[in-house]
């Protein structure tokens, strides 16, 4: 079966959910793997790298096991990466991802003959994937961690699968990179590794008060307010709960106060108990994912990030690219820490220390326009992390 085959029956199981129109013969074909497709971090990070290296010696594929949301199918489209997923819409059990996913992989990319495969994973079984493309003889296998711990509430035989494919089938990835130092020692041990900051496009993300009056308007949030919010998943790792809590305590503080909570996930209907509960549903926006976040941080004025763990957060160095003021868990990565608009505190300081930490932040006087070239100049650029993707999958491939 031919790669075109693929383009218009798909495989197996497999939904070819993005066709592309068009299609770049020339270049390095190299075979896009993430778990999940929707609307996080390591899609925002993707989007950045296939903008960059896309038509430019590089012919990107795109497959996950499963999607929950197609925000980027468009540009994808145009871009002319063809996304493939096994499970669409939904999200089965993890033998079933594990089982069905690998064959997916496995058939795509023996029809595909891919030049590469670069591999984004949050645990051990990415190593899975880099296995499976060195059985379908793949030269190229980049290996790359986008997380640095387990959740407490992680199943046993989740974390039994982590430290087998972390032990067993890593020998399998011919590169490895990481979002962070802590993202890299989660995965790859004492194997070397090479960080790849989560790059942003630093010009879309700098302060724009005409989007800040905008964004606010639309929202119906005073002018004159302070505006509070996370942008993310609403999910345990995130620790929406404590998001809610401490926003009551700001209040308590600074009674002209919003809260915005831009995303979507499994504790939203518990997060709104919560929101009901202490009474503050009128100083509390839950829009769901917005097509474009970036004007929400420059109408914030203060971004929650009590995060439980993350591979690097892609929304603290956006939000800090703003000008946005940040306070966040003393346990994320301190590589994202690269200007003064931030602080940190531990979670077991409490709601209350962690309003008097945000009420301070917000009432500091920022010149919110140099924080781009800030940003820029700490090594968070795309254009330059995409570099060092593109050497990794390039130049290897030219020494097979």
């Amino acid at each position: 079966m031919s790669y075109s085959d693929v383009r218009v029956i798909g495989l197996s199981k497999i939904v070819c959910k993005v066709p592309a129109p068009i299609s770049y013969s020339t270049g390095k074909r190299v075979l896009c793997y993430a778990e999940a497709w929707g609307q996080g971090g390591i899609e925002t990070f993707l989007m950045e790298l296939f903008r960059r290296l896309q038509g430019n010696g590089v012919s990107f594929s795109l497959y996950s096991c499963w999607d929950w949301n197609d925000s980027f199918d468009d540009e994808l489209a145009k871009l002319g990466i063809d996304r493939y997923t096994v499970f669409s819409g939904y999200k089965p059990g993890q033998l079933k991802r594990l089982c069905d996913g690998s064959k997916g992989f496995a058939e795509l990319a023996n029809a595909m003959s891919p030049d590469a495969v670069y591999i984004n994973t949050m645990n051990g079984m990415g190593f899975l994937y880099s296995e499976v493309a060195m059985k379908c003889c793949v030269p190229v296998r980049v290996v790359h961690s986008h997380n640095s711990a387990f959740g407490s509430g992680q199943a046993a035989a989740k974390a039994v699968m982590h430290a087998f494919g972390k032990t067993v089938l890593s020998g399998s990835a011919t590169a490895c990179l990481a979002c962070s130092s802590d993202a890299g020692r989660y995965l790859f041990g004492n194997r070397p590794f090479e960080v790849v900051n989560n790059g942003i496009d630093t010009e879309r993300f700098r302060f724009d008060a005409a989007a800040r009056a905008e964004i606010r308007e639309s929202f119906d949030i005073p002018q004159n307010a302070f505006l509070f919010g996370n942008i993310g998943r609403i999910a345990e790792v995130k620790n929406p709960f404590f998001q809610i809590r401490v926003f009551a305590e700001i209040l308590k503080r600074e009674p002209n106060s919003y809260y915005l909570m831009v995303g979507e996930g499994d504790l939203r209907p518990q997060v709104e108990e919560l929101v009901d509960e202490l009474a503050i549903r009128e100083k509390v926006i839950m829009p769901g994912y917005l097509p474009d976040p970036a004007p929400v941080y420059s109408a914030l004025d203060c971004f929650l990030m009590p995060s439980l763990f993350e591979g690097l957060a892609i929304v603290r160095i956006e939000a800090q690219c703003s000008g946005c003021t940040i306070v966040c868990s003393e346990a994320l990565p301190s590589e994202a820490h690269v200007t003064d608009v931030e602080a940190s505190l531990p979670l077991s300081a409490g709601e209350p220390a962690w309003a008097d930490r945000a009420v301070e932040m917000v009432r500091m006087s920022i010149d919110r326009d140099i924080y781009a070239a800030l940003v820029r100049s700490a090594g968070f650029d795309a254009d330059h992390c995409a570099s060092i993707v593109r050497k990794h999958l390039l130049d290897r491939v030219s020494c097979d």
